[in-house]
């Protein structure tokens, strides 16, 4: 049964993206809505800390809109483990939820017209703990990792279901 604060997100969530096309302004109306999620984890249940020994992270979905558009997932990062940079193509939130999770902004120095490569730079890095909300745009780059010694459990809101969402690793 899903909870009934991930009931409330998954509904405010479809309303701001039925009003509003703007990526820019969707995340801005989104930060709030994390950062509550992130105030009250009564939603949250042990099995989101889980990580699988192979991939070095787990994935748990709350929410998939059948239309694609919305999901909403909570990963957990096993100490020492992330993932290399890459892109959404699509808005993203992302919420601290335990632990701290590094999240590093990469600037894009080529054009982008070779598919799957980027030339990249650090913009800038970000240790992100509990309550401390991160906004993605459609082009941004970022990659993740998990430098603690506890799992690193953070809640993730897109405007599309990333697994049917053309992206790319670099």
């Amino acid at each position: 049964m899903t909870h009934a604060a991930v009931s409330y997100l998954v509904t405010q969530l479809k309303s701001i993206a039925a009003e509003e096309t703007d990526p820019a302004a969707i995340v801005a109306r989104v930060e709030p809505l994390a950062a509550q999620m992130a105030a009250d984890t009564s939603w949250m249940r042990p099995e989101f800390y889980e990580t699988d020994a192979e991939q070095g992270m787990g994935i748990n979905i709350l929410h998939e809109e059948e239309d694609v558009t919305i999901l909403v997932e909570v990963i957990s990062w096993a100490p020492g483990q992330g993932v290399a940079p890459h892109d959404h193509q699509t808005w993203g939130v992302v919420v601290g939820i335990d632990g701290v999770e590094v999240n590093v902004d990469w600037r894009r120095l080529d054009d982008g017209s070779k598919p799957g490569f980027a030339d990249l730079e650090k913009a800038r890095e970000l240790h992100v703990k509990k309550g401390d909300v991160v906004a993605l745009l459609p082009d941004d780059i970022h990659s993740v990792r998990n430098d603690g010694d506890t799992p690193s459990v953070s809640l993730h809101m897109y405007g599309r279901v990333l697994a049917k969402t053309a992206r790319s690793e670099f």
